[in-house]
């Protein structure tokens, strides 16, 4: 008769212990659900169930040590020590880009990188566009600088070249941070709670409700360390876009000839006029030499047959003069 009441209670208690558990970890995933990055690994919502655990306190056999230990297994925000949680520090996502023009493209290049290297930082991405002649005309770099040297690093890269626009913004998620480092400490609480049940199931029925309750809360766990992971990333690292565009070249006017007068001005124009008109007169030499060369052909041999003529005529003309 003594055994009666421990062997109705084992059962309650576990089943109320489960049960809490299980709203303490569904409470700990809903209050950060509105305040999750858009970016961050989502962590998923556990799906609770205590109906497969009805049977736990009958493998317990009604153990005093058993009844009590799932009394305590209740995890929840006051578990979570008010000290580890006061003490953080602002977490702010720092983002920034900045435009510049440059004649040389790559010597810019160059000098983004040793500001990297001053703060030791890293180059994530990095594409550039060549001209023509294969030298660089554009670039387009992505930088991770520690967040404490943003503003040093901005200031820094706005001198590199000349300056066509540059802005920054950042992101406080402080409230975020704090949210899921307390969800991460319910539920590892949670999963060495649920652990101590799994050790003491001896049916293979609870074996098996509590192992699948537990591979839940692991997989629920290994999300929230994503996201930690994610938040860590992001506040510990600032991102700055950098773009270099090249200058195009300008073309340079004609330098303007001064005036000059004098003798030597007089000398030289006349000069000019003169070698213009022996061209000309070259020119026209050159048209007419051809024409001169037929007149002299042709025209030789007709001139003296038509004098000919002429003093064959004259000679009969006087010898009829005096006849007569």
């Amino acid at each position: 008769m003594t055994q009666t009441p421990a062997r109705l209670l084992v059962p309650t208690l576990l089943i109320a212990a489960l049960a809490l558990t299980g709203c303490s970890g569904g409470d700990g995933d809903s209050g950060a659900s509105g305040s999750a990055d858009a970016g961050a690994p989502a962590a998923r919502a556990p799906e609770r169930n205590t109906e497969d655990f009805a049977e736990l306190g009958d493998a317990a056999g009604g153990s005093d040590d058993v009844a009590a230990a799932p009394a305590k297994a209740v995890p929840g925000k006051a578990d979570v020590a008010p000290d580890e949680l006061t003490g953080q520090e602002q977490a702010l996502i720092r983002k920034g880009n900045v435009a510049l023009r440059a004649d040389d493209v790559g010597r810019a290049q160059i000098e983004v990188h040793k500001v990297v290297d001053r703060y030791a930082g890293q180059v994530t991405d990095e594409k550039t566009q060549s001209d023509d002649d294969g030298s660089p005309a554009y670039t387009r770099m992505v930088l991770r600088i520690p967040s404490d040297d943003f503003d040093r690093a901005i200031e820094q890269l706005k001198g590199v070249a000349e300056l066509e626009s540059a802005n920054t913004n950042q992101d406080d998620v402080t409230t975020q941070v704090i949210d899921v480092k307390t969800r991460l400490q319910v539920q590892k609480r949670s999963i060495a709670r649920i652990t101590v049940l799994f050790q003491r199931a001896e049916s293979i029925r609870d074996v098996m409700a509590i192992e699948s309750e537990l591979s839940q809360r692991q997989a629920d766990l290994e999300a929230l360390e994503q996201q930690a992971a994610y938040l860590a990333n992001q506040t510990s690292l600032s991102t700055i876009v950098v773009s270099i565009d090249q200058i195009p070249e300008k073309k340079k006017p004609a330098p303007k000839k001064d005036d000059e007068t004098g003798f030597v001005a007089g000398l030289s124009a006349g000069w000019g006029a003169l070698s213009t008109f022996a061209v000309g007169l070259a020119t026209a030499a050159g048209a007419l030499l051809p024409w001169l060369v037929v007149v002299a052909i042709v025209g030789v041999p007709v001139l003296l047959l038509v004098r000919s003529r002429r003093i064959s005529r004259a000679g009969r003309t006087g010898r009829t003069q005096s006849t007569a």
